[in-house]
Formats: structure tokens, sequence, C-alpha cells
């Protein structure tokens, strides 16, 4: 089990990958990234866990997947493999998760990743999705129309 395991990181690494050279971690404002996902120019994917999501409400146009689940990067991946030339950009409570997921990413040689900065509430850096008045939507509702990416 381990060995097929390790053969899917590989293979998710694999798709993810360009070299660590290339990789950016582009850092993006809340409005900024609704606007390009309703676009399809990128994949907004909010990785913040269950009760969070249930606490506050989501963005309208985000994905939902919790970075601290088992199976984080299988479903990463089955993002990945619907859109696989469109930037995905990861928003958290105050900016603090995304950040370090998208540094982590980058290391392992991802490319085409964005850090939403301030997140869902708020930081130092930016005042987040829910002060710049951004439309929310419940954690159990299907994200904004336009997004065609579905729900791994």
């Amino acid at each position: 089990m381990q060995k097929i395991f390790k053969l899917f990181q590989v293979l998710a690494v694999m798709l993810f990958a360009g070299t660590a050279a290339n990789a950016e971690i582009t850092k993006m404002a809340p409005d900024v990234a609704r606007e390009l996902a309703l676009a399809g120019e990128i994949v907004l994917i909010d990785i913040r866990r269950l009760e969070e999501w249930t606490d506050t409400g989501v963005p309208d146009v985000a994905l939902l997947l919790d970075m601290t689940s088992k199976n984080f990067l299988a479903k990463l991946t089955a993002i990945r493999i619907q859109s696989p030339d469109i930037p995905l950009a990861f928003t958290c409570r105050t900016g603090n998760r995304s950040n370090y997921l998208t540094g982590e990413l980058e290391k392992l040689g991802f490319s085409g990743i964005i850090d939403v900065v301030g997140g869902m509430s708020g930081s130092r850096t930016d005042k987040g999705w829910a002060r710049r008045g951004l439309p929310i939507r419940p954690a159990n509702s299907q994200p904004h129309p336009k997004i065609t990416v579905t729900q791994p």
C-alpha cells in the first residue's frame, strides 16, 4: 500500500511540476481572485477545515479541500486533471495556511500556484474576502454557476 501511495505522490508531482526554478508563487487579492475565477482563469480552492467553512461560509467561487485531510493530494490532483492549464489559487482564514501550502508546493516543483492574501477573515496585509464584502455561500451549497471545475 505504501508503494502505491508513493507512486501516486510521484505522479501527482509530475502532473503539477515544472522545475523549482520556474515555479513562482503569485500573491493575489481576494477581489482579483474572484474576478479571475469567474472568468475561468484560475481555480480557487478554500483549504480550511469543515468547521471553519460552516462557521463563516465560503467564497462563492471556491472549491473546498481541507488541507489536513488524508486524501488532500488525491483531491488536489483530481482538480488539476480537470484543469491542467489553469493556475490553482489557495485561500484560508487569514492567509497563513495558503502562504505555507503554496511554499510547500513550490518546494515540490509545482507551478501555476497562487496565494490569495488575507484569506476569508483578513490579516495585517489585506482585509480579506469577508471584509471586502465579496459574496459568501454556505459550505453545503454549490459554487457560483460559472465555476465549471467540479468538487472532487
